[in-house]
């Protein structure tokens, strides 16, 4: 549901803002630009931004997945 959606961006600061509409009507949309990456349990395992190369994410979501271990019980 959208209010779900903005309860779930304004918990991890994303910045999203509609721009001024041009005379056809359209619009940009001004946005944070962040990579999220959840665990299996949804918790926030790490955030990638603008610095990280595609490679560097890669790795790093490699290393999350090799050593992942639940922090909640089943459950919880």
């Amino acid at each position: 549901a959208a209010e779900e959606v903005r309860a779930a961006a304004q918990a991890y600061g994303v910045y999203a803002a509609q721009g001024p509409r041009d005379q056809d009507g359209d619009y940009i949309v001004d946005h944070s630009v962040f990579i999220y990456l959840l665990g299996p349990d949804g918790l926030l395992l790490d955030c990638y931004g603008r610095a990280k190369t595609d490679a560097q994410i890669a790795q790093s979501v490699r290393r999350y997945m090799e050593t992942y271990e639940p922090v909640l019980e089943a459950g919880e």
